[in-house]
């Protein structure tokens, strides 16, 4: 009985009740007064119709307002107000916004020596690198920065044994902000220093998100890091009404020591990402260790979310050490996207790297769900004579997500895109290298959720050294990749192509 308590009582369990009992009320209110007048049906098809103009009106990408016109058009009851319910989760909550964007203007001039700085040190770069990097300067406001010590990470449990060595050395302070923290091995083993350090009266503060730990934390886990001195924040809070606001997600992966050393990539801190356990198979992802100013950046990034959170203000300058010369050649310029803005500030730096690439692009993504623009970029870069690869998992994680990812293996292969398919498992690391010069590494996935719902991070990198290793370990794991062909790709049973078909209709959606 205690057991079946336990389980009700369950966050997930709470959740999804309250959640399916306010769906199924409003759908059999919806009902009954249709039922009782044609009026009503009238006046919610003309809801749908009217919301169906809003949504063609508004400033968005085509693919994802014809996700939804189309479902609402087929089901004229439901639809006006599944949009009104679902649909405009493009931003966080109204209060949540107001604080980010006062956090945000009350912490920029913390970037404002870099930025100057920045952009003299661009001036040096090549021309595709120089446009890359104001393009990230001018709509994002990120400086890219000199003096900073890369170390690249070809799989997860590199990254780990190195976060672990370089949590034992925090003096002051710790920020740990991630989308997946899992108990096991890999979190555990973080857990213990971090309570280690906490005790000695180091600043230990984590941030995770709650729809990313739903099926992985307890419900109250904040009170046991709390308890054991560990400052804890949750993003985005899911909370059981109607009008849940669940897309918009911190997908970010960020670890910050001291304000001199950040770590950042497709890791999240559980065991599957280190090959703890075997989950879909061998778990390629890759992360970055970045040793410079380059790491106030994320600092910044970690403060903003905290003092959104918590709805306060704080003298973040005091987590900004002095940098010490370390006498190293290129530039890293960190980034965060933000779905609140019209700008997808990853994808836009992405597609600009593959619109001015001369020899090569090389790609790691888990899922390929892109829109049209990015698409039109990838086959563009390919039929003038880039030699574009895109490395995809064997092994799906999800089925759905799988068999639409391979729904857009026929045009990009047509163009000349050379797709492959990790055959040992899952491939999580969300890379790019182009033309031994330009590189980038971080959380965004090749999908509508990374590009326009989530919040991610990572870093662009210019003419640093180890963008050598990082197209080395690329093309050591082709070798264990099976190419896909055009013929591969188109030879499908009927009932697959419809599938793709349907899903690639709501691919904005998912």
């Amino acid at each position: 009985m205690k057991k079946l308590f336990k389980i009700l009582t369950n966050k997930i369990a709470v959740t999804a009740f309250f959640f399916l009992l306010q769906i199924l009320f409003t759908a059999a209110l919806l009902i009954l007064l249709s039922a009782i007048s044609a009026w009503v049906y009238f006046g919610f098809s003309l809801l749908s119709l009217f919301v169906c103009l809003f949504i063609l009106g508004k400033n968005a990408n085509p693919g994802y307002k014809l996700a939804w016109v189309v479902p609402i058009l087929l089901m004229p009851l439901f639809g006006g107000m599944l949009y009104i319910s679902f649909g405009r989760t493009a931003r966080l909550r109204r209060k949540a916004r107001k604080r980010l964007k006062r956090v945000e203007r009350d912490t920029n001039h913390y970037y404002n020596t870099a930025r100057t700085r920045s952009q003299e040190l661009s001036q040096n770069l090549r021309d595709d690198a120089r446009k890359l990097s104001e393009l990230m300067l001018s709509q994002g406001g990120y400086p890219a920065y000199a003096d900073c010590t890369v170390k690249y990470y070809p799989l997860g449990e590199d990254f780990w044994h190195a976060l672990i060595e370089d949590l034992e050395k925090a003096e002051n302070y710790i920020f740990m902000e991630y989308f997946i923290i899992e108990r096991g091995k890999c979190w555990n083993a973080v857990l213990d220093v971090l309570t280690r350090k906490a005790a000695a009266g180091v600043d230990v503060r984590v941030i995770y998100d709650d729809i990313g730990c739903l099926f992985t934390l307890p419900w109250h886990y904040h009170k046991k890091l709390t308890d054991a001195g560990i400052k804890t924040r949750i993003f985005n809070k899911l909370k059981p009404t109607f009008n849940i606001r669940m897309n918009n997600r911190t997908h970010r992966k960020i670890t910050v020591i001291d304000g001199k050393t950040a770590f950042t990539g497709g890791v999240n801190l559980a065991d599957e990402y280190i090959n703890e356990i075997d989950r879909f198979g061998h778990w390629k992802d890759t992360a970055i260790r970045i040793e410079g100013e380059a790491a106030h950046s994320f600092s910044i990034m970690f403060l903003q979310f905290w003092l959104m959170i918590g709805n306060e203000s704080a003298p973040i300058g005091e987590y900004l050490p002095a940098p010490k010369e370390q006498n190293t050649r290129g530039l890293v310029q960190p980034i965060s996207s933000d779905p609140g803005k019209n700008f997808q500030l990853i994808e836009k730096g992405l597609m600009t790297m593959i619109h001015n690439a001369d020899r090569y692009v090389y790609i790691n993504t888990p899922y390929l769900i892109p829109d049209n623009e990015f698409v039109t970029a990838l086959c563009l870069a390919a039929e003038s004579g880039v030699d574009v690869r895109i490395t995809m998992p064997h092994v799906p994680d999800k089925k759905l997500i799988f068999v639409m990812s391979r729904s857009f293996y026929p045009v990009l292969l047509k163009s000349g895109v050379k797709i492959y398919e990790y055959l040992p498992g899952f491939v999580h690391a969300k890379s790019a290298v182009c033309d031994d010069s330009i590189a980038y590494i971080g959380t965004c996935n090749l999908d509508y959720r990374s590009f326009y719902l989530h919040y991610e991070c990572g870093a662009f990198m210019y003419d640093v050294p180890e963008i050598a290793d990082m197209k080395a370990d690329y093309l050591a794991t082709l070798e264990r990749c099976k190419q896909i062909t055009y013929e591969d790709a188109t030879d499908v049973t009927a009932f697959t192509k419809l599938a793709r078909s349907l899903l690639r209709l709501f691919a904005p959606l998912m």
